[in-house]
């Protein structure tokens, strides 16, 4: 069982140094091998199994004696052992690059956190979104986000502090980037246009933003619902007719030819703070330049 072990460690070396190819052709030919029901003749795994004890020998000969007396049980529990941590790197790696934490959209702990720069985002040339604040500011805030996502969810506090407090020294534009894995999620940013429209922009927001499964599972007719909770008057013709759509789809090419890659994503006078802890970050920085930190 060690040969699928050695296989996959051999194939990585030999891509930095051709000592380690003959091991990996040797190993590769144990697995086919192995799949196919066949011994494995190549010696690999005895050699490996001699260096294992002799090295554990070193340390305990009782451990070593007990280590080969029940090697066969000791090699599958690590094969199973490498497998699952494949699958779990490779699960990591996928959320990390549809949600941008490797935990999936509730976040936590991720280490490949910074694999992506943001300073290699560009910040939007248009001011196309809905707008907040003083729009004479010198100072303009953007932010792009997904009203279904969790991570813009968690912002929102810091965003209504940011319009509370320096909203006259400040120009704020959310520009809507729906995420295709958020369910709903564009149609949350065409239902929340409606609600522009009309009025009713910030309490329809909050309304999301305060329970988003139930946006995510019930669709439209959660955003007719929600609607008719808050009297907004046209909303359902609006809504069915998809009247903000095309709108919708300017913005999300925009935040692609910025470069965005995770919600929420905010720019500071050009300077770009992605993720969970963005708009913290985007705070201190709107503090910095306004000289009140």
């Amino acid at each position: 069982m060690l040969c699928f072990i050695a296989l996959g460690v051999f194939a990585f070396l030999s891509l930095f140094s051709a000592k380690y190819r003959p091991l990996a052709a040797r190993a590769f030919s144990c697995v086919a091998r192995k799949m196919t029901l066949r011994p494995c003749d190549t010696g690999l795994d005895e050699e490996i199994k001699a260096a294992s004890i002799a090295g554990i020998m070193k340390f305990s000969p009782q451990a070593a004696s007990f280590v080969n007396r029940r090697f066969a049980a000791f090699s599958f529990a690590f094969t199973l052992l490498f497998f699952a941590s494949f699958l779990l790197a490779a699960q990591g790696i996928a959320n990390f690059a549809i949600y941008g934490n490797c935990n999936g959209p509730e976040g936590g702990f991720c280490i490949y956190s910074g694999i992506q720069n943001p300073a290699f985002l560009k910040a939007p040339s248009t001011l196309q979104g809905i707008s907040a604040g003083n729009e004479s500011a010198r100072l303009t805030v953007f932010e792009f986000g997904c009203y279904t996502c969790p991570y813009t969810r968690d912002a929102e506090d810091t965003v209504k502090f940011m319009l509370e407090k320096y909203g006259d020294k400040v120009h704020f534009v959310f520009k809507p980037f729906p995420l295709p894995t958020h369910p709903n999620s564009k149609w949350a940013a065409v239902a929340a246009a409606c609600a522009w429209e009309a009025g009713k922009y910030w309490e329809y927001r909050e309304a999301i933003f305060s329970n988003q499964s139930y946006y995510r599972e019930g669709g439209d007719a959660a955003f007719k619902a929600t609607a008719a909770r808050l009297n907004i008057t046209g909303f359902d013709g609006c809504f069915d007719a998809k009247k903000f759509l095309a709108q919708i789809e300017t913005s999300i090419s925009e935040g692609k030819e910025c470069g965005i890659y995770g919600t929420p994503t905010f720019f500071v006078d050009g300077k770009a703070f992605v993720g969970k802890d963005a708009a913290a970050e985007a705070k201190a920085e709107v503090e910095r330049l306004l000289g009140v930190a």
